[in-house]
Order: C-alpha cells, then structure tokens, then sequence
C-alpha cells in the first residue's frame, strides 16, 4: 500500500486554511493493482488580501445604495407631482421613468468605456435625462412650499451620476490610436460575419419552410427558375474552346556509331576529300525501297469549331421548324466529322436545346 505524501512544512507569517484534500492509494493483492481515491485534511496557504479589488467593490456597493436611493426619491417625488392628473400608479410608473432614462445612458456609456467617441453621446443624453429628472423634483419641492427641500432632494440624482462617472473612470482603459484603430478594424470584422451569418441564416429557413409548405405552385417555380438558369449557364459554358494540346517533344534518337569506311581508290585527277561515316537507313527508309507507304495518320479536328449544342441552338432559334436533316448538314458544314451516330447525336442534342421540339 502507498504511503501518504507528507505536508510541506509551513513558511513563517503566510496564513493557512485547512482544507479537503485527496489522494490515490493503491493496494496490489496476488499482482492485481486496485487505486482508490483517499480524502484527507490538508494545509493551503492563503493568498493576500487585493485591497484595491476590495475597495473597488466597496465603491460599487455605495454608488449602487446612491442610485437606489436616487431613484426611490425621485419616484415619489415626480409620482406625488403628477398625481393630480393620472392615477397614482400611472403617475409613479411615469416618475420612475426620469431615473430610468440617465440610468439607462449610464450603462451604455459603461460599455463603451474604451471608445470615447461612441460614448459621447450616451454620456450627453445621460446628463440631459438627469436634468429633466432633478427639475421635476424641484417643481415637486415647490408645489409643497417646501424649494429648498426639492433642491437637497434634487442634488441626489448628482450624487448618484457622479459616484458612477468617478467609478466608470476607474474601470475605462485608456488606448492608443493604433490600438484602437485595431480593435475598431476587428470588431467590424466580426460584427460583418456576424451580419452575412444571419441573413444566410434567414434565407436558408424561408427557404426550408418555402420547401415544406410551398405546395407544387413552389415545386413548379422552382424547377421553371432552375431550368431557366441551365440554359442561360449552358451557352457560356459550350462557348469557351477547349485549351489547345502542348505538342508532345520528338523522341531524340541517338545515331549508332559509324563503321569504318574502307579505302576507296582515287586517280591522280581526283581531289582528296575527307571520309564522311555512312548511316544505317530506318524502317520507314526500308518500307519505301520495299514499295509499302506508311499507313495515314488520322485527320486532326478543329477544335475551334462550334459545339453541337451551340449550333442546334442557333438554328432553332432561326428556324423553329428545322428538321434533323438540315440540323446534321449545319452540323456537318461546321466543320464536325461524319460519323455513324451523328444523326442519333443531333437528334438527341436538339431535343435538349428544345424540350418541345417534335420528332422530324
């Protein structure tokens, strides 16, 4: 059996906690290993206190009771004044509204706390809300005789935008321009995806749904748009010539090595004249002293001819009442070789072309 690990031993003034911890034990009998995990006590030690996160969070504990208190007032107060012309909740639902709205401006002037400039226009709106707001508080103080008690109770919502404003600062990093430049290029990257996903998203699902519940007035468009499309895609793809062949490199042929010419006898009139190495005459040399010619080579096509296709679609569309007849001579007089299955060819080409064309 395993033996448990032993603690590290304490470091002199760092805290420790007593935890539950575990560890493996693993008992072999006859050569069988069986592991099991084992709980035990532990020491861990405990990291030091962040008193700068902890005083951020008190920050947000009190500017919160500010904004609570903020809106519990000024609620009551534009409530209690507009509680002579609608109903009291109405009224109160009414006053909350002037706490929501620089509320609301402060929350987006918190997101976009690393952009000043998209920022800008929810801090302004949010100042013009908390001015409505402590208005209508101070209107409230003097309807009840009571202005200078509207003004105090007027200065909260101050207090409770302020705490936020001196909060949000702590929290906004500034950037460099470039810095920002990037992060701006990459937001409207990923914004442009997101935006191309969901329309491609929205028109695959009207389409899934046009499929299931279109009926055959969907099925018969479908196939008309599809079929329209073919013939439209089909003369562009039967106009462009077939990429011409590299020609094959001719085989080099190595000359056998020349015997040596015997001596011919010269007169004395005769120039000397250097000995020239005879070459050995080829096969094909050999089958014209035999009187057999080389057998033809085969006729090359001109591969920059019209296609069948394009042909048939022309003259069908000069002459709806063309027969396969004069459709293999216009064929024929293109340049196309006369083969067995041509007439089967142009036949069935034309058919192709003219789904309502008749047998002729």
């Amino acid at each position: 059996m395993d033996q448990a690990p032993e603690q590290k031993p304490r470091i002199e003034g760092v805290k420790y906690r007593k935890v539950r911890l575990y560890r493996s034990v693993t008992t072999t009998i006859d050569g069988v290993p069986s592991t099991r995990r084992e709980p035990y006590d532990g020491w861990e030690p405990v990291p030091p206190r962040d008193w700068d996160e902890a005083i951020l969070r008190g920050a947000a504990g009190v500017a919160t009771a500010f904004t609570i208190a903020a809106v519990a007032g000024g609620t009551a107060s534009i409530g209690g004044l507009l509680d002579e012309l609608v109903p009291a909740p109405f009224a109160y639902a009414m006053g909350s509204c002037f706490a929501g709205a620089w509320l609301f401006c402060t929350a987006l002037e918190w997101r976009n706390r690393t952009a000043p400039e998209r920022a800008r226009p929810a801090r302004a709106a949010g100042w013009f809300f908390l001015l409505l707001s402590m208005g209508a508080v101070l209107a409230y103080g003097q309807t009840k005789g009571a202005l200078w008690a509207g003004a105090f109770g007027a200065c909260l919502d101050v207090i409770s935008k302020g705490s936020w404003l001196l909060l949000l600062r702590e929290y906004a990093v500034p950037l460099d321009a470039d810095v920002a430049h990037w992060v701006r290029d990459q937001e409207q990257k990923l914004a442009g995806r997101a935006l191309l996903a969901g329309r491609v998203r929205r028109l695959h699902r009207r389409a899934a749904y046009q499929r299931a519940v279109g009926g055959p007035e969907f099925q018969a468009a479908d196939k008309m748009l599809t079929y329209v499309e073919a013939r439209h895609t089909l003369p562009e793809a039967a106009a462009e010539p077939a990429p011409e062949p590299a020609p094959a490199p001719a085989p080099v042929v190595a000359a056998p090595p020349a015997a040596p010419a015997a001596p011919a006898a010269t007169t004395p009139a005769d120039q000397p004249a250097s000995s020239v190495p005879s070459v050995p005459p080829t096969d094909e040399q050999n089958d014209q002293r035999d009187g057999e010619q080389p057998a033809p080579m085969p006729p090359v096509s001109d591969i920059t001819r019209p296609s069948m296709a394009a042909i048939c679609r022309k003259e069908i569309a000069a002459n709806a009442t063309i027969t396969d007849a004069e459709l293999v001579a216009a064929v024929l007089a293109a340049g196309h070789p006369k083969k067995d299955n041509l007439a089967d060819t142009v036949r069935r080409t034309a058919r192709r072309v003219d789904p309502k064309r008749k047998a002729s």
